[in-house]
């Protein structure tokens, strides 16, 4: 009976031990799988959490893109300034009093997406027959130049030049020569250039030949009346869409200011010659509104 109650009591012992073990194992994968969860839950409860921060966050609608064109150098800042002065500020551009903003600086930014074009005033010397007077200046078109030199206004029958000055001959950065009188220069007709304004873009910064940049805008209207301006026959459709005049040129509406009514000036789609202004013209006075048939599509 002994031996009974020993081997009895052993194996009670050794039944205890594999329970305390088994329990101890349980615990163990009962302890895990209540961690797992805990962390599964905390995870969820960050992703629900960063959800719901980004979906209720302000949306940055005030932010805007504002493209300086800066001497033939392009820069693209993200700013939630609302004028033209402040874009320039925290763009880290600084202006002289002679220097000339398009837009104005002091005027509105209106578009999430703008472009501000900054021309610098230079020393230019303009030769106008005898006459030879220099002026400080950022106006680029021949006619703004000459005006503001005080000499007369610039008419689509004078020939003009501009060159580069010689500071040491010339003391001048630039060179304007002026003809009077003489037929105008006709520029050959000739295919849009490898970065033309299209329908698609609406509006693009396309500098010319003698380095002056123009923002280029079009429109879509009947142009019946206003091509008896400069020409005795009706225009017509190009084949890219662009409306043209008997000749080739492209219909151009600008500021008659810079560049007179019938005057030849040079676009992303070709040479145009210009038959019409308009609002935009306040804005961007060395812009251009290029006639099209890119809205309607009718032909006219």
């Amino acid at each position: 009976m002994k031996r009974s109650k020993r081997s009895l009591q052993k194996r009670y012992k050794k039944l205890v031990k594999k329970f305390q073990k088994t329990s101890r194992r349980f615990h163990h994968r009962h302890t895990h799988r209540k961690t797992v969860i805990v962390l599964t839950l905390l995870i969820a409860s960050a992703l629900f959490a960063g959800f719901f921060f980004i979906n209720t966050a302000p949306t940055r609608a005030d932010e805007r893109l504002v493209t300086f064109h800066d001497r033939g150098e392009d820069r693209v800042i993200l700013t939630r300034a609302t004028t033209v002065r402040a874009a320039l500020h925290n763009a880290g551009i600084t202006v002289a009093n002679e220097d000339l903003v398009e837009p104005a600086i002091d005027s509105q930014l209106l578009s999430t997406d703008s472009a501000v074009i900054i021309y610098r005033a230079r020393l230019v010397l303009v030769i106008d027959g005898a006459l030879r007077q220099k002026v400080l200046t950022p106006k680029q078109s021949p006619n703004e130049i000459a005006l503001a030199a005080g000499m007369a206004t610039v008419s689509s029958d004078d020939t003009t030049a501009i060159r580069e000055g010689n500071l040491v001959a010339d003391d001048a950065s630039e060179v304007l020569t002026i003809e009077r009188q003489t037929p105008p220069v006709v520029l050959p007709v000739k295919e849009p250039t490898t970065n033309p304004l299209t329908s698609a873009r609406g509006a693009h910064v396309f500098v010319d030949s003698n380095g002056v940049a123009h923002r280029e805008t079009y429109y879509d209207l009947p142009m019946n009346i206003v091509i008896k301006h400069c020409s005795d026959a009706d225009y017509s459709i190009r084949y890219d869409g662009a409306k043209i005049d008997k000749e080739g040129y492209v219909l151009v509406a600008a500021n008659y200011a810079a560049y007179p009514r019938c005057s030849i000036v040079e676009t992303s789609l070709g040479p145009g010659k210009v038959y019409d202004t308009g609002g935009f013209a306040l804005r961007y006075p060395h812009g251009f509104d290029l006639a099209t048939d890119w809205t309607n599509r009718n032909g006219r």
